[in-house]
């Protein structure tokens, strides 16, 4: 599979090895590498993304769990956690280019990245976030 890593830094340069290793077609994008996400810049036109489900979550909500977590006794396994509704890539990429007055169109394309290898639904249990992605977007 072929797989864009936006990002070359600690974890995305690690990301690309590891989906090298497993032999993906994988290469990172930075502004160093000439794709720059603020100013779109080396992106192309449409955005091609994959309907799988996914549960976003934000950065801050992540580390409230761990913060949680790492207090409590041992749990002895993993906990999951994700945003309290499932929404596919192609959807939050059409919600965040409307929120953000970007033009480009969203291109569903079942082989697009990562997350089109993943089936159903991806939270299978645990403790769910509270923040839903619009609401995480519209307070930015």
């Amino acid at each position: 599979m072929k797989i864009a890593v936006i990002g070359t830094g600690l974890i995305g340069s690690q990301v690309v090895d590891r989906l090298v290793a497993a032999g993906h077609d994988a290469a990172g994008h930075s502004r160093a590498t000439g794709v720059d996400l603020l100013t779109e810049e080396g992106l192309d036109q449409a955005v091609r993304l994959p309907s799988t489900p996914i549960q976003p979550i934000s950065s801050a909500e992540v580390a409230a769990a761990v913060a949680e977590a790492a207090t409590e006794a041992p749990l002895g396994g993993a906990r999951e956690v994700g945003c309290p509704e499932v929404v596919p890539p192609d959807e939050l990429g059409r919600i965040t280019l409307a929120a953000t007055g970007d033009g480009r169109r969203v291109v569903t394309d079942e082989t697009a990245g990562l997350f089109a290898a993943v089936k159903g639904d991806v939270l299978t249990g645990g403790r769910p976030a509270t923040t839903r992605y619009r609401d995480w977007l519209q307070s930015r």
